[in-house]
């Protein structure tokens, strides 16, 4: 697995990442409460922990002339000069994004860059700094406010 350097933008956490952490443990917690046995207890804190490591896991990273998509701690790169727009998104579709408000659509102008049709759906911290450091690279990335 090749190594990547450059700016690194964690996902953001918002509310709504909030609100999933806490059904997992309302769930968890609910066979524990209901039932005095180890293994109920030992069920939830494997999920509470796969689901803190999956949210930890994804980030991104702008390297050069690639942007590093970390899914689960393993890297895809996009080119950024093949990039077309970006644009804010509600979308809730299967994406690399912890939050489900804050999130923005990266569409290429090459479909073979992402291996789809459907945009890139991410949810970077510092999101107004990580376009421009996108659009430094490419200054022909369309942006949507």
């Amino acid at each position: 697995m090749k190594k990547y350097g450059g700016t690194r933008y964690n996902s953001r956490w918002d509310g709504s990442t909030s609100a999933m952490v806490d059904a997992i443990v309302i769930a968890c917690l609910w066979p524990v409460l209901l039932d005095d046995w180890i293994l109920p207890m030992a069920i939830c804190v494997g999920m509470l922990v796969f689901v803190i490591l999956t949210f930890l896991g994804c980030y991104y990273r702008i390297d050069g002339k690639n942007l590093v998509v970390y899914s689960f701690f393993i890297p895809r790169a996009y080119p950024i000069n093949k990039t077309k727009s970006i644009k804010p998104t509600k979308s809730i579709l299967s994406a690399p994004a912890i939050s489900l408000i804050h999130r923005i659509a990266i569409t290429f102008t090459d479909r073979k860059a992402l291996k789809s049709s459907m945009p890139l759906v991410i949810s970077p911290v510092r999101q107004d700094e990580f376009i421009a450091q996108l659009r430094t690279i490419n200054p022909n990335i369309e942006c949507e406010e």
